[in-house]
């Protein structure tokens, strides 16, 4: 994998003083034990959440699935990916917020049609651009450009993540309320992904307090489904998906979450306060 390569910034982006953030902090491999987990054999089948009960897979804190860190497909064709950080006591959660929003917002400086410098600084060898579909918020989803392979000479996918609520398929007040009870939020809203090619991706997180200190991200997506009005899942035939295509997935899912702990207490000490445009 080609992650520690750097594409060539644009002279206008090179003239931002968020460019160090892409040039002086390289990305670094994830631990090789984690390496294993994911270049490994699939996780068994039976240990992966079924799409028809993917709110099983929200859990109270100190809860987890028998895999954690894995990929596997299912018997329909289609396909299970879960992954897991813990992310240090240094890292304080409103940094990560503020980013995943602030993101979305490009620079003054930034040139329509050179991408976003505040997304390719995350992962430097597939980010493109991230932002607002109405350019105001989240309400008509969210637009990103990237590839997924790190640096190998992939396309890069145009994707839309589009927001749903999740009490239209079960969650109910019992249900939040037993995961609040352990010191857990409970986001009545997730994402599923629709593409420039057919198919789309369900997808569920959580970031959480972690038994042992600090907080930790969960996340999850299966492969091939999307939810539609009435509480009704769709299974989308025709996305692309294999053993190796997931496999991608969960490593540049896995890369880019641990980069960002790397610089996201610099940058938020740096940002936080200037102009939401701010070079």
């Amino acid at each position: 994998m080609s992650y520690s390569k750097l594409p060539e910034l644009f002279p206008e982006e090179k003239a931002m003083p968020l460019a160090k953030y892409y040039y002086d902090y390289p990305m670094k491999d994830l631990p090789e034990d984690l390496k294993k987990q994911i270049f490994g054999p699939p996780m068994d089948v039976e240990d992966a959440v079924k799409p028809e009960c993917f709110l099983d897979w929200l859990k109270p804190c100190g809860e987890y699935e028998k895999v954690e860190n894995g990929y596997c497909m299912l018997p329909d064709g289609s396909g299970y990916i879960c992954t897991y950080m813990k992310i240090p006591e240094s890292v304080e959660m409103k940094k990560i917020f503020w980013y995943l929003n602030w993101l979305n917002i490009h620079s003054k400086s930034m040139v329509l049609g050179h991408g976003n410098l505040r997304y390719k600084i995350w992962n430097p060898a597939d980010h493109w651009d991230h932002y607002f579909v109405n350019w105001t918020d989240k309400t008509d989803g969210i637009h990103t450009t990237e590839s997924l392979d790190l640096g190998e000479g992939d396309r890069q996918y145009d994707t839309i993540r589009h927001s749903f609520n999740l009490r239209e398929f079960g969650l109910t007040d019992e249900r939040i309320e037993e995961i609040k009870a352990s010191g857990c939020n409970v986001n009545e809203t997730s994402d599923w992904e629709s593409f420039d090619e057919p198919g789309a991706h369900l997808t569920l997180g959580q970031i959480r307090p972690c038994p042992e200190g600090g907080f930790e991200r969960r996340s999850v997506e299966w492969i091939g489904w999307r939810p539609a009005k009435g509480g009704e899942l769709i299974r989308e035939t025709r996305t692309k998906c294999d053993e190796a295509y997931l496999r991608k997935v969960a490593y540049h899912t896995l890369l880019e979450w641990h980069h960002l702990l790397d610089f996201i207490n610099d940058l938020y000490e740096e940002y936080h306060d200037q102009p939401a445009d701010a070079d």
